[in-house]
């Protein structure tokens, strides 16, 4: 329903796809603006695993949902930015099971014993015009607790948030080569091509990693690091920069 206020001439408010309104220049109509939004591959994904792990926690005994709850009220959530959270039975269940399914484990009717991941390892960011990779600096279990790649799409910001990284890279669960070229997984998950000298020459990129034990599905904070596109520097054919 549209709304229009008339007051000794002056009209505020919309209808249709106008809005009259004031600002510095004076009255103006202009048209009102129309937001899209469009998940990527991976989004989709995500989705439809946590629409399936709802089906599945209505289809737990009320006996498997009282452990999951009990298991709740015992042990809170350490999150990927180290907050601390209290969950509902329902919440760990979904949780768990999801990096589970990520890899290719089956989900969990009862609580796991609660064995916390090994910390992700330390690590530096690689760009060039067109490729970006990670160089993982410290020696880990990728197989016990994989780690999940986690991404921002370029920004002007300066520091990370919880809204900006949250775009799933890919997860590692064998020693990989290093440095880790995610290049293909980073457009997958932004849906933005990886062109930073002609696109984006001075963004800042996050990367972060968590690791997540594989045989309980609970993850560890996030450890991050980030690169500005502009310190891209030619290096003979290549453009190549090691933060």
């Amino acid at each position: 329903m549209a709304r229009i206020v008339y007051t000794i001439g002056e009209m505020m408010g919309s209808v249709g796809g106008l809005t009259f309104q004031r600002n510095s220049s004076g009255k103006i109509v202009r048209f009102r603006p129309t937001v899209g939004k469009k998940s990527t591959r991976k989004q989709q994904a995500s989705h439809l695993s946590h629409n399936n792990l709802l089906r599945g926690w209505q289809g737990l005994t009320l006996s498997q949902k009282i452990e999951w709850n009990d298991y709740a009220g015992t042990y809170t959530k350490i999150n990927k930015f180290g907050q601390e959270k209290q969950l509902t039975g329902a919440n760990w269940y979904s949780s768990v099971n999801f990096w589970r399914n990520i890899l290719s484990l089956s989900e969990l009717v009862t609580p796991p014993t609660h064995d916390l991941p090994e910390s992700p390892p330390n690590f530096s960011i690689e760009i060039t015009d067109n490729s970006i990779s990670i160089n993982f600096l410290d020696a880990h279990d990728y197989v016990d607790s994989p780690v999940i790649i986690w991404a921002s799409v370029p920004t002007l910001r300066n520091s990370n948030s919880i809204n900006q990284v949250r775009k799933y890279v890919t997860i590692v669960s064998a020693t990989p080569t290093n440095p880790l070229n995610i290049t293909t997984n980073w457009q997958i998950a932004t849906g933005i091509n990886f062109t930073p000298t002609m696109t984006f020459p001075d963004a800042n990129l996050f990367i972060c990693l968590e690791s997540v034990k594989a045989s309980s599905g609970i993850t560890s904070p996030m450890i991050c690091d980030k690169i500005n596109t502009s310190t891209v520097v030619s290096d003979g054919d290549d453009f190549i920069y090691y933060s």
